[in-house]
């Protein structure tokens, strides 16, 4: 049995609203969405003409408002309790999210992408490493055709490239 954080009987209603899984995702995806776009230190330009800070600031405008509109509708209607955190698998994909950081400069987008899905695949009971590393590959290729054929994003793509 799991114990939620708001799911005690002693809990008032605000405190079981405030810590429903819609209000704090609200208030995590809000706050990482103003939190890129005051950080956003690149040139955003014009729709017709697009700077590189273009398009993380729509991609963390629209995370801010969802976020805030995941916000209200928790407010609003709270949804159920958050549960106890798998600390361990929370490790492995924040490792995954560290590994992917510092090897996309060094190793390019595909081995960086495959990197990152073989160490977050150590978070769950996936169990089948042909299946980890198809999905790898796969994942590889998505974002070498969105980021570099379909977006044009100059980027490293292989080691030996650039």
């Amino acid at each position: 049995m799991t114990e939620g954080m708001a799911g005690s009987a002693d809990s008032g209603p605000l405190q079981a609203r405030i810590c429903s899984r819609d209000v704090l995702a609200g208030i995590m995806f809000l706050g990482l969405g103003l939190a890129g776009l005051w950080l956003n230190e690149y040139r955003i330009g014009l729709a017709a003409r697009m700077g590189p800070g273009y398009m993380p600031m729509l991609v963390f405008g629209a995370l801010a408002f969802m976020g805030g509109l995941v916000l209200l509708k928790g407010l609003v209607q709270p949804g159920p309790p958050v549960e106890r955190m798998a600390i361990v698998a929370t490790i492995w994909i924040l490792a995954a999210l560290l590994a992917f950081a510092l090897t996309i400069e060094r190793l390019g987008l595909v081995v960086a992408t495959i990197v990152l899905v073989g160490v977050a695949s150590l978070a769950g009971n996936v169990g089948q490493p042909l299946r980890v590393l198809a999905l790898a590959v796969g994942m590889a290729a998505f974002s070498v055709a969105i980021f570099v054929w379909g977006l044009g994003v100059t980027m490293k793509v292989w080691p030996w490239t650039f």
